[in-house]
Formats: C-alpha cells, sequence, structure tokens
C-alpha cells in the first residue's frame, strides 16, 4: 500500500487518534467516483460509502474497522448487458508506523527467510509520514471485492450450437468377443 497510486485519496492525521476510539465517515464524489470506475474497469460507481471507527492499536498504531457499502454497475459476461450489484464489505485493518529497527535473527529461519504463518492474522500495514490514506484503503478492499467475471443474476449461458449437432446415431450392436467364446464353448464336439 506504501508505492502504489490510487483513484481516490481520503488522507487522515494518525497521530489524532491517541487515547480514544473516532468515527469517521468517509463518501468520495462523483468525480472520485468516475476516477474509481475508470480505474478498476466498471461502467459506474454509483454509490460508495464507508463508516470507520479508528481505534488506537498498541504504540502508535491505529485500527481501522467499519463496514464498507457500494453499489457498482458491470457488464454482464453472458449476455453484455449492464446491471447494478450491491457490495457491503467489513474491513478490519491494522497500521503501525514503519519500524526503524532492523529484523532481528529470530525474525529469520535458516535460510534467512522472514516465514509468514498463512493461519495467522495479517501483518499491520505500514503508516508513512503519521498519515494514513483511508482512500487507499476503501480502494484496495473494492478491488478485491468485485467480481472478475459478473454475471446478470437468472442469465444463463446458452450453447447456440446445441441446434446444430446431429442427434447421435446409435450404433449396431457388436457381437461381444466373449459371446464368440461362448459360443465355442456350448457347441457340441464334432
Amino acid at each position: 500500500m506504501a508505492t502504489a497510486t490510487y483513484p481516490y485519496s481520503f488522507k487522515v492525521n494518525a497521530a489524532r487518534v491517541v487515547d480514544k476510539d473516532e468515527e469517521m465517515s468517509v463518501r468520495p464524489g462523483p468525480a472520485d467516483l468516475k476516477a474509481i470506475a475508470k480505474a478498476y474497469d466498471l461502467d459506474a460507481v454509483n454509490d460508495l460509502k464507508a463508516a470507520f471507527t479508528l481505534k488506537p492499536y498498541r504504540k502508535a498504531g491505529l485500527r481501522v474497522v467499519g463496514p464498507l457499502t457500494a453499489t457498482i454497475t458491470q457488464t454482464c459476461v453472458v449476455s453484455l448487458e449492464p446491471f447494478n450489484s450491491g457490495l457491503e464489505i467489513d474491513i478490519d485493518r491494522t497500521f503501525e508506523p514503519q519500524s526503524s529497527r532492523p529484523r532481528k535473527v529470530r525474525d529469520l529461519n535458516e535460510d534467512g527467510e522472514i516465514e509468514i504463518d498463512l493461519e495467522s492474522l495479517d501483518p499491520p500495514d505500514v503508516i508513512l509520514d503519521g498519515v494514513l490514506d483511508l482512500g487507499a484503503v476503501i480502494c484496495e478492499e473494492l478491488a478485491l471485492a468485485i467480481d472478475p467475471f459478473p454475471r446478470k443474476p437468472g442469465v444463463e449461458f446458452e450453447d447456440e450450437d446445441e441446434e446444430d449437432t446431429p442427434e447421435p446415431v446409435e450404433q449396431e450392436a457388436k457381437p461381444s468377443p466373449f459371446a464368440a467364446l461362448k459360443a465355442l464353448k456350448d457347441r457340441p464336439d464334432q
């Protein structure tokens, strides 16, 4: 998140949340919604809002918790018709200032690599220069929730070649090789 650029930005001073929770509502304007739609190949972003609670996390970090709701217009991959769909995303992310301490030897395995347990919680993201960009959080979560192959509800893929395919012709039943052996066995000796 530190080096990427996003179509929407809503920056917050991370130092202002020190000892109590702070409620924050984020709603991009029409120009921002158009930029988000263009960046993520959507026909339109009709509505987008987030109701975050910023909570203190450890010494100088933040925890961002709350719902993100969006109404987007996408093109169906089957019928090529635009349709609206709603997204509801529960966000729970943590952020900490960039650590100036170098990695300790105990953080590394015998090959000198950092091992990550996939079942554990994600490590905190980085707060750069004391500023947290909630717009970047919104854009990341929205991009992950968008269906890359959207299908309009009730639309089925119909194979147009069904009418053109000939019906299978029943083949004459070939005698089994075992039937021929049985006939030899049942034959009276000559």
